[in-house]
């Protein structure tokens, strides 16, 4: 898997991860704490890794630096567009879609023919 460093303290050596599935993101912390810190990680670095499923959560292992400030001001690029939608008054209309209700169908009555019929069709 591929993704973006949105955060990371050296000094501890965890990190967040934007994953390039869009999923949740990915969190380097415990056993992978020493390989963070020796490959220096920093927010905008384009890692690959592999993920571990625990607890509902994901945890990056096997980090390998891509590109080295690949994306940076990324999580800042995020924050302030979040807060752009936070604090917009204006509603969003989409004034060009077309709502189809959703209406469940009768089911329609099958015909049974044996299966010498249908052999011989």
């Amino acid at each position: 898997m591929m993704g973006v460093v949105l955060w990371s303290d050296q000094q501890v050596g965890k990190a967040v991860i934007w994953c390039e599935d869009q999923g949740k993101l990915a969190y380097v912390t415990g056993d992978q704490a020493e390989i963070c810190s020796d490959l220096d990680l920093e927010a905008g670095d384009l890692v690959s890794f592999s993920l571990r499923m625990q607890s509902r959560l994901r945890f990056a292992e096997n980090l390998k630096v891509v590109e080295e400030n690949g994306y940076q001001g990324l999580n800042e690029t995020l924050r302030s567009d979040n807060d752009q939608h936070k604090t917009s008054s204006v509603p969003i209309r989409d004034e060009g879609a077309e709502i189809i209700p959703f209406r469940a169908k009768a089911p329609q009555p099958r015909s049974v023919r044996p299966l010498a019929a249908l052999a011989g069709a």
